[in-house]
């Protein structure tokens, strides 16, 4: 459905575009919601491709969904599919509670717009919306619709969101009644909580953040992007992970189209850490870029790259059967050039032939030297198809999540850049002239970002640069999984004197703790 969100899905004249279901989040009349964007059914095409599979995942989105909308062609009229499919929302969905909307498209004319809707009246489901996906005209009527339909209903979202809150409630009406104190009269303006001692108001405040913090139903959701060559396995690994077909899997190359989000809860370890949230993104493959041409797969690869934007991390599937190939060189240097986490999955690992003691080790350094964009990435050998070591995908992405948002304080940097200075200063040129490194700074994360003072950052060529960016990943425990960007940035020395900073000595601006002078006469 149009008019949520631009370009939440493929569109082109070809049929059969959309096959998975598309995940895309929207927010309207300050509710927010998910749009399931589904395969077109066709009940009486048994020997058509996918056809199978798109029902299967059409029939799951419907199960997972508060309401259904029926769209249909207004130019084109009622057909007997359409009259196909409104009989079995009637036989199957409206018989369990969830309600259904016919939305009729193609109709942005003021004058035949609504007498073409009337049509579909035929269809038994209700007064049909004329509705234009290109204009957006009719669009807000329809949601407005939706929601009504769902409050009415009883089937909202927010439902079970409004339990989890009443249970904390009553968790925090049992904690006050400990001290004396009813829940009622705490909400009131009773002086109960002001009779306990200061001690006791602060716990009861701790308890109440605590459980805030616990029950907080907006938690960060991390974004997991399942990126790789076509064929690779990508939703192979999908579907192992949840443990259900939540995309359609072949072996023919491009099967799917489209990204396709797909929410997981994680519980935790421990009852009073809240679960965590994962968004996988499952892309459709990525071919070189001479070989796409425009249509759908150039959409296609798009929305591919645009979901390794918008990702905490990065899943580079591989074949461990066939190597690494340009194609796979050219994701990695994306990944890193956009800053992103990236843990490398080797998938097929079970069809590598005449496996010994030393396959692993030979593999991890063929990939290594294979890959040096993103060197310093974990590498994972699983086998979607027979669920082999998939689950340390999770413990894979958590330790990148980490390393994304690690933070060094200044003293801890400026030690170990004091150490990669003393055991290799920057090179010199012919003529004696070379830089000199002052101190350097942590700015950011996601991505962590180093800011690096010298004298001229032009003398500092990209060998050195990739020497003190070993150097600190092996001082330094907390970067793996995850590219760090440096920023050299020039400095007078008078500059780095009156900042108090001596020769790195100390955190910026705090009077500095070093003892070397720029100048002679500096003291």
């Amino acid at each position: 459905m149009a008019g949520t969100q631009s370009g939440g899905a493929i569109v082109a004249d070809e049929s059969g575009i959309t096959r998975d279901r598309t995940y895309r989040v929207g927010e309207f009349m300050n509710k927010k919601f998910q749009i399931v964007d589904t395969g077109g059914l066709v009940f009486d095409d048994k020997e058509g491709l996918f056809m199978a599979q798109i029902k299967e995942q059409a029939m799951i989105a419907i199960s997972e969904s508060s309401a259904v909308v029926l769209v249909a062609d207004g130019m084109a009229g009622l057909t007997s599919m359409d009259l196909d499919l409104a009989e079995f929302l009637r036989r199957e969905v409206l018989k369990r509670g969830i309600p259904v909307r016919v939305a009729v498209n193609k109709c942005e004319s003021e004058k035949t717009g609504q007498a073409s809707a009337a049509e579909f009246w035929k269809l038994g489901l209700g007064e049909p919306n004329a509705v234009s996906a290109i204009h957006g005209v009719g669009t807000a009527e329809l949601l407005e619709g939706v929601f009504e339909d769902i409050e009415r209903l009883e089937v909202a979202a927010g439902k079970e969101g409004k339990k989890v809150l009443d249970e904390a409630d009553r968790e925090m009406e049992d904690f006050l009644k400990g001290y004396g104190i009813d829940g009622e009269d705490a909400k009131g303006e009773d002086d109960g909580f002001n009779q306990l001692s200061k001690r006791e108001q602060r716990k009861v405040v701790r308890m109440k953040n605590s459980l805030d913090d616990e029950y907080d139903l907006d938690d960060e959701m991390i974004n997991v992007a399942i990126i790789g060559r076509p064929n690779v396995g990508k939703s192979s690994i999908l579907n192992r992970i949840f443990g259900s077909n939540r995309a359609i899997v072949s072996d023919i190359a491009g099967t799917t189209r489209d990204s396709i989000d797909a929410i997981m809860e994680r519980p935790s370890s421990s009852p009073s850490v809240p679960p965590t949230l994962y968004r996988f993104i499952d892309t459709a493959g990525i071919r070189r870029k001479g070989k796409v041409e425009f249509g759908p797969e150039f959409f296609m690869v798009n929305r591919a790259l645009r979901a390794i934007r918008r990702a905490d991390v990065v899943l580079l599937v591989l074949d461990a059967t066939s190597g690494v190939s340009e194609q796979d060189r050219v994701l990695a240097q994306k990944v890193s050039d956009d800053g992103r986490a990236c843990v490398i999955v080797c998938n097929k690992w079970d069809a590598v032939e005449d496996k010994d003691e030393a396959t692993y080790d030979k593999s991890v350094r063929y990939v290594r030297e294979e890959l040096p964009q993103v060197r310093w990435a974990p590498i994972i050998f699983v086998s979607a198809s027979s669920g082999q070591r998939v689950s340390k995908i999770y413990s894979a992405v958590d330790e990148a999540i980490r390393a994304h948002r690690k933070r060094f304080t200044t003293a801890v940097l400026n030690e170990v850049l004091r150490d990669a200075v003393a055991w290799q200063p920057p090179p010199a040129k012919r003529s004696g002239a070379a830089a000199k490194v002052y101190y350097c700074n942590q700015v950011s994360v996601r991505p962590p970002t180093v800011v690096v003072f010298c004298s001229s950052p032009e003398l500092i060529n990209d060998n050195y640069k990739r020497y003190m960016d070993r150097k600190f990943r092996e001082s330094l425990t907390g970067w793996t999984s995850t590219p760090v960007r440096w920023v050299y940035r020039g400095r007078r020395v008078r500059d780095v004197w009156r900042a108090g900073q001596g020769m790195m000595g100390g955190e910026p601006g705090d009077g500095g703790t070093g003892n070397n002078f720029p100048k002679p006469h500096a003291g």
